[in-house]
């Protein structure tokens, strides 16, 4: 492909209209605005942060890296078990499942030719296989050429900005504001995809607790307008 093309393939990955339901989850971010009723744009963004860096990187981005690797579908389906088995609350697994699953019934049109991507998918509709969004995500990443690098990239910046979105439709930050939080942490996320990109398949981990609580008291709620 030309570079072109693989810049193309690649916006449209961390294209916030890709229909896969990313932007339908807080992820505990609205049970923890209800808590921190008085959050600043600063506290928010060093939530943001340490979220993204400490909690998706070393786990889901390590796991789109490896995804990405994978040229069987024996080592894919492995990768995908052990990722359900360290997302450590109920809200976390659905939230990959579902936008995972969603990825891989729209990952075959925009990858025809690829019969890894096809055999992943085909498994993931035939709940064969549990679908998680990191794992489809670096098979389809590298079907379309996108390098791993980038792939990650766009699964943290996707992270973040889907965190820093509830925010603005919660009203705790202007949308304007969400844009420049966005772009101060773009070296923090660079770097914890450099070290996704670095960590071993059997040291996956994932480190982010306080919005974990506030995801499990966000499915206690009367009330509540994201489904995590």
């Amino acid at each position: 492909m030309s570079d072109g093309a693989v810049l193309l393939a690649t916006l449209q990955l961390a294209d916030a209209a890709l229909p896969i339901g990313r932007f339908v989850h807080s992820h505990g971010l609205e049970a923890w605005l209800a808590a921190h009723p008085g959050a600043t744009d600063d506290a928010l963004a060093e939530l943001v942060e340490a979220t993204v860096c400490e909690g998706v990187a070393p786990l889901d981005g390590a796991v789109v890296a490896h995804a990405h690797r994978c040229t069987a579908l024996a080592p894919l389906l492995a990768l995908d078990r052990r990722l359900t088995a360290r997302k450590l609350t109920p809200a976390a697994r659905a939230a990959s499942l579902s936008c995972g699953r969603r990825l891989a019934a729209l990952a075959p049109r925009l990858a025809p030719g690829d019969p890894l991507v096809a055999d992943l998918c085909a498994r993931v509709r035939a709940r064969e296989a549990d679908g998680n969004l990191a794992v489809v995500a670096g098979t389809l990443a590298r079907a379309l050429g996108v390098p791993a690098r980038d792939a990650v990239l766009v699964e943290l910046r996707g992270a973040a900005s889907a965190l820093l979105s509830a925010a603005v439709r919660l009203d705790a930050i202007a949308p304007s504001q969400a844009q420049v939080v966005l772009a101060r942490l773009a070296p923090a996320l660079a770097a914890a995809a450099e070290r996704a990109l670095a960590a071993p398949a059997d040291r996956l981990s994932s480190t982010a607790p306080e919005l974990e609580l506030h995801a499990l008291a966000h499915a206690r709620a009367d009330v509540r307008l994201f489904g995590s």
